[in-house]
């Protein structure tokens, strides 16, 4: 008790000597002298004693000193205020607001101090009430503007949060953390070249920020523009050199680009930072692979799988390693062990069965894509290349079969709808091979295949000449060098019984595709019709070179004696 009056007497002590520099915290020597004079000394003695109290972090005396205050003179708004101040500071955010409520006139400052108290009692709406009247009386209250921006971005409301941050940058230019709160919300509004200028200007206070130069590079692959998106992400990766996470993504962003060898140093750095990370090796061999490197993404995987012998996709990349050298046997067996692994993949499969394939082994690939169908989920496109080795094999009813289900899963495909309508007219439906030809060119108008297919279908039987003369030009304007295409053109002109033209477009068809017995066929037929008969014989014997059991070619030559 006797400590307590005598720092009681102390400060009346100090507010008589010092009466011009004992000031309550915020409050000007000059408003001190104005308050003064509208209080009696008791309340005022309280009233200093509270915030002497307050300055030695003794809030609790502070609060009582402010009570007696308040309990003299009521009415005194500035009792009010510091009273209402230290309820907060000392957590009683209810006593405080109910104080605050009391202050009249209520000025910026008190506004401010009710918005801190209905914020501290989680009355949102209420503390952005106070918090805007604040502002409206004081523009520049830095505290109010934050905090509306804050609680607006917390009821998501983002462009309210956005309008406030802009007046806080706007007060606070080299404040960082407003100018990331408003990039961050401007990134998410999708206004990505105002969200750029924020953060640019944090780089111009502080260059090496990383998250900013990272946000940047975020911007800038959403944006499409990847070459920029590398340039800040290789600006954090030298900040934080082992951020391997960062360091793979830069990886796909130089592959997605083209940029393979920047992509391979990048995964060889990532190797040699992490000599025992086997995913590491495992993408720089895929990058190997892709470039052809066979030898280098070959050692890499061996190594791979014989720590991580169940990884299906590494056997897969083992086994297209094979099948390039032509090693087809070693490849099939990578294949197998990738398909032993996981099943549902379509791609072990396909390879397994085109392995098969360049061995002449067609009926085994009909029974690798026959296998495939019971495990992989997508079927449409195995169906596809199961039809065609049906096709390749000459069995042709079940290619229809097979194509026809295929395309009930992909009704517009047209690799599936022209092999279907290749496959009805080797089966010797011509009618519906031209309707489903017919379909596929309405589909696509464009697609050079089946215009060509149709047209020489068309010419090959004499029939419609002038619209397969058409189809077949259109063909030519999409691939103006395709032999076939130009085989097909002579043909319809030597049909159309214009020898000479058919002859020039048959000889430019040989000069790109030199040894085709169809070809050197069509060229002895032109000939002959020509009356050029040596000429034929030569060329038909050419042909039945090349295709010696052609009994319809050994007919001609015969003719020709």
């Amino acid at each position: 008790m006797l400590k307590a009056k005598k720092f009681s007497l102390l400060c009346c002590l100090w507010g008589l000597i010092f009466s011009s520099v004992l000031v309550p915290k915020g409050i000007s020597a000059e408003a001190s002298k104005a308050f003064k004079g509208q209080m009696n000394p008791q309340a005022f003695e309280h009233y200093v004693n509270g915030d002497l109290y307050e300055l030695a972090g003794d809030f609790s005396s502070a609060l009582l000193e402010y009570q007696k205050a308040k309990s003299l003179q009521p009415d005194v708004r500035e009792i009010r205020f510091a009273l209402a101040r230290c309820y907060l500071i000392t957590k009683d955010a209810e006593s405080a607001r109910n104080e605050a409520l009391q202050i009249e006139p209520k000025d910026a400052k008190t506004y401010q101090l009710l918005g801190e108290c209905y914020r501290a009692l989680g009355e949102i709406d209420s503390a952005l009430v106070a918090y805007s009247n604040s502002v409206k009386l004081d523009s520049t209250d830095i505290n109010s503007l934050w905090y509306l921006a804050v609680l607006w971005q917390r009821k998501d409301n983002k462009e309210k949060a956005i309008q406030f941050w802009r007046k806080v940058t706007f007060l606070q230019p080299f404040s960082l953390m407003p100018h990331l709160q408003l990039a961050s919300l401007l990134f998410q509004t999708k206004r990505y070249d105002d969200a750029i200028s924020e953060y640019k200007k944090v780089l111009e206070v502080k260059p090496d920020d990383v998250r900013t130069l990272y946000e940047l590079g975020k911007i800038y692959e959403v944006t499409n523009d990847l070459k920029e998106a590398i340039k800040y992400y290789q600006r954090v990766l030298k900040l934080n050199p082992t951020n391997e996470k960062l360091r793979n993504k830069i990886i796909a962003l130089y592959y997605r680009t083209g940029q393979m060898s920047k992509a391979i140093k990048e995964a060889e750095t990532s190797s040699a930072f992490s000599p025992d990370n086997p995913l590491a090796q495992k993408r720089l061999g895929v990058l190997y692979l892709s470039q052809g490197e066979y030898q280098k993404a070959e050692s890499l995987f061996n190594s791979y799988v014989e720590s991580y012998p169940n990884d299906a996709q590494v056997h897969y990349y083992l086994g297209k390693i094979a099948s390039q050298r032509e090693d087809f046997e070693k490849a099939k067996g990578e294949f197998e062990a990738a398909i032993s692994l996981e099943d549902s993949v379509p791609d072990s499969w396909v390879d397994l069965a085109w392995a098969y394939l360049k061995q002449d082994s067609t009926q085994k690939a009909i029974q690798v894509y026959q296998r495939a169908l019971r495990k992989v989920k997508q079927k449409a496109g195995i169906l596809y290349l199961l039809g065609n080795a049906y096709s390749r094999q000459k069995q042709y009813d079940s290619a229809i079969v097979v194509l026809r289900k295929a395309e009930e899963n992909r009704p517009h495909d047209v690799r599936i709808i022209f092999a279907l309508g290749s496959a009805d007219e080797q089966s010797g439906e011509f009618d519906l091979a031209v309707a489903t030809f017919e379909r596929l060119i309405r589909i696509d108008s464009t697609f050079a295949p089946a215009l060509n297919y149709l047209g020489y279908m068309l010419a090959d039987k004499g029939i419609r000449l002038n619209e397969s003369l058409k189809m077949i030009r259109k063909a030519l304007e999409y691939e103006p060098e395709n032999g076939a295409y130009l085989d097909s053109y002579g043909w319809v002109l030597f049909r159309l019984g214009r020898f000479e033209e058919a002859e020039i477009q048959i000889k430019k068809a040989l000069e790109i595709v030199k040894d085709d017995p169809i070809i050197r066929e069509h060229l002895g037929d032109i000939y002959q019709a020509m009356g050029k008969t040596e000429r034929a014989k030569k060329e038909w014997e050419r042909a039945l070179k090349l295709k010696p059991d052609d009994q319809k070619l050994k007919e001609k030559v015969q003719s020709a004696k």
